[in-house]
């Protein structure tokens, strides 16, 4: 028995065991602190660790990573380019490649059908900016993609007075006003025969600077403790772990 998942690693998952103090990012579960303890009085067993880190905006990304940015692009002969909404069918079967080979290495990973990262996408299109989605390429293919996504649990927290349709027509209200302040980096993956080429970096960076322009920060949510390269990144573009979720385990 393993959990929590909701209903699968690719959807929400995992306690909240530190950060509960505050609302969490968009697609990023809550609960209240004493839910580890109701686990560990079950008999589970924590199994994974991931985090979250908070990555501040209002400063330029050091020179250090810049420069690693440029020589990246000039060794590499990369582009970069954001999704093209004019022809998301296509685009759709390029996210669902990428996705099931690029987060294969995840612990749990378990591949998503195509379907069912469709019906996902439906549920995103009232949210998701396409400027915030990319695509890196090289050899002629897009090799790798990352997706971030508007914080709207800050217009869902702010409705949280109103009941019934009045709480609906509010937040459909706010979502066309008032724009999130921060954002989620989601997904980040390569495929595995570019992953030493540092486009990963790339991505990220590219993530960064056009979070940068609307947000003040980006939360990079979730990460597993033994996922270097991404930590690292966050942790160059001065982010720190701002929250902390737990899956647990138990043999039966």
């Amino acid at each position: 028995m393993r959990g929590p998942y909701n209903p699968t690693i690719n959807d929400d998952c995992g306690v909240l065991t530190e950060g509960n103090e505050r609302p969490t990012s968009v697609s990023m579960p809550w609960n209240p602190p004493y839910y580890k303890g109701v686990y560990k009085e079950a008999g589970l067993e924590v199994v994974r660790t991931l985090a979250a880190y908070d990555v501040p905006l209002h400063n330029d990304p050091p020179e250090r990573v810049s420069k690693i940015v440029s020589r990246i692009r000039n060794r590499n002969s990369v582009t970069v380019r954001s999704l093209d909404m004019k022809n998301l069918p296509k685009e759709m079967e390029i996210i669902h490649r990428l996705y099931n080979i690029t987060l294969d290495r995840n612990w749990g990973f378990y591949p998503i059908a195509l379907d069912d990262l469709l019906h996902s996408a439906d549920d995103l299109k009232a949210i998701a900016d396409p400027k915030m989605i990319f695509f890196v390429c090289m050899d002629g293919k897009e090799v790798g993609f990352s997706l971030t996504l508007p914080n709207v649990n800050e217009v869902f927290h702010a409705s949280r007075g109103r009941k019934g349709i009045l709480r609906f027509l509010e937040m459909a209200l706010r979502l066309q006003i008032c724009k999130p302040k921060t954002s989620r980096l989601c997904v980040l993956g390569v495929e595995p025969d570019y992953r030493d080429k540092g486009l990963s970096a790339l991505l990220f960076y590219e993530s960064f600077m056009v979070s940068k322009v609307k947000h003040s920060v980006v939360e990079v949510s979730w990460v597993e403790a033994n996922n270097v390269e991404i930590l690292e990144a966050a942790k160059l573009m001065g982010g720190h772990c701002s929250r902390t979720y737990e899956i647990f385990e138990k043999a039966l």
